[in-house]
């Protein structure tokens, strides 16, 4: 390895570093948001670990105050996209970090540069995956580039499977006889360590490509997916406030008005006293099912402080209010009143 190599790698520490440090600024960015919506929540959030006698939910207690922090956060799909978005972004920076420092510093140990390389990748597989399940449950809207990541992904993690088969292979050639046709590179006249270091440079410059990438472009799925949240609380807050109690108004006067219930089957069953059919992007609900989701819309009603609204499925509210207002249209129709009688 040359001087001119030892320079470059360290160079390319040192911009990887300057980035990774940066990136904080992102993690303030998305922990400042989604602090917000958890500052509104009022739920007693029992312990999951180190718990004593007594700090154990009751049997009594019941979803969504029997939430244990554990569940609270790692059934949120937002939190789980924060978390392995900034993994994603970090793993990036440290690919040249990591392998600049050590290239500039202890010279070219290519078994040592190869498990180092293997390492990071496993890390970032497993975070590129599981960010991109939360952002499946998120369903923000995502531009055509953004629908491509799956497969940009995969191109990205072979990029790096060669990058490290190559180094750990000329590493291995040193030491034990490496079969000729693994090591292609040596049939057009490419030495073992150039090809090394020629794919160690392009990953790491690669690297630092992708996580500045990537860092810009979670940072908009961010706001996208906290910004519609936003929007469709303050909906939610509106509609249960406002229009909610003229509806359930309009639903006692159309019963009042039939003297049999059976008049009224459809309307009925829509308005389910009172209760739509609610989902969940959070675990704990979509295990607990519809019943725990009508406690929660119970308590929203019934003007409770701090009820977990973001944890509703609001556009599926919002479906719920347009069907009753049809079914109650129909009704107050004349033809609606002629089908009645």
């Amino acid at each position: 390895m040359t001087s001119d190599d030892a320079t470059f790698f360290l160079n390319i520490a040192v911009i990887g570093g300057t980035l990774l440090a940066l990136s904080f600024v992102t993690l303030q960015f998305f922990l400042s948001d989604l602090l917000k919506r958890y500052e509104l929540t009022g739920l007693p959030v029992f312990r999951s670990r180190n718990v004593k006698e007594g700090e154990q939910p009751s049997d009594s207690v019941t979803l969504p105050d029997s939430l244990k922090d554990e569940m609270l956060f790692d059934g949120d799909p937002l939190v789980i996209f924060m978390a392995f978005s900034v993994a994603v972004t970090w793993i990036q920076f440290l690919v040249p970090l990591t392998i600049g420092l050590t290239t500039a510093w202890f010279g070219e140990h290519l078994g040592v540069l190869a498990s180092e390389l293997t390492f990071l990748l496993g890390a970032f597989a497993f975070s590129f995956v599981t960010r991109n399940k939360a952002i499946e449950r998120l369903r923000p809207y995502l531009t055509r580039e953004e629908l491509l990541w799956p497969l940009f992904g995969a191109i990205l993690l072979a990029f790096y499977a060669v990058a490290a088969a190559v180094a750990m292979t000329s590493a291995l050639s040193t030491i034990t006889h490496v079969p000729a046709f693994l090591m292609v590179w040596n049939r057009w006249g490419i030495g073992n360590e150039k090809a090394s270091l020629f794919a160690l440079k392009f990953v790491c410059i690669l690297a630092l490509l992708v996580g500045t990438y990537t860092t810009n472009k979670d940072m908009f799925i961010f706001f996208k997916s906290v910004a519609a949240e936003r929007m469709r609380r303050r909906w939610l807050i509106s509609f249960v406030h406002e229009r909610y109690p003229k509806l359930r108004k309009r639903v006692d006067m159309a019963k009042s008005e039939t003297l049999q219930k059976a008049q009224l089957p459809e309307l009925l069953r829509k308005w389910n006293e009172g209760c739509p059919e609610i989902a969940s992007t959070h675990d704990a609900f979509i295990v607990a099912g519809q019943r725990a989701l009508t406690q929660v819309w119970r308590e929203l009603i019934e003007g409770r402080s701090g009820a977990p609204s973001w944890m509703l499925d609001v556009p599926r509210i919002a479906n719920w209010e347009s069907e009753v207002e049809e079914l109650l249209r129909r009704h107050d129709s004349p033809a609606g009143a002629a089908a009645v009688a």
